[in-house]
């Protein structure tokens, strides 16, 4: 698992590693959906653009030798999908002294 978001319905949705996919789970742990991505290794999924209606996913090429990239194209891009779902805007953290 590398990276997750919560919608505003309160599913997680989880970028697998190595796995060309994002899970969305239910608060209790239980998978309801699975998307492919047309990358091997996707990490951090965001919510992003007019309320929060796309999912942004990043992809990688952390440890691929150049048979993996080569067999990978899409290694090291960016896609926004259209998963049906919305989220919601991350919470507004202040680190340091007020």
């Amino acid at each position: 698992m590398d990276g997750a978001v919560v919608d505003s319905e309160g599913l997680i949705w989880n970028a697998r590693w190595g796995a060309s996919c994002i899970d969305a789970y239910t608060p209790q742990g239980d998978r309801v959906r699975t998307l492919r991505v047309p990358a091997k290794q996707p990490s951090c999924p965001v919510f992003v653009g007019r309320n929060f209606a796309s999912l942004l996913v990043t992809s990688a090429w952390e440890g691929m030798d150049e048979r993996a990239r080569a067999a990978d194209p899409h290694h090291g891009r960016t896609f926004i999908l259209d998963v049906g779902a919305r989220g919601r805007a991350e919470p507004r953290v202040r680190i340091g002294p007020a």
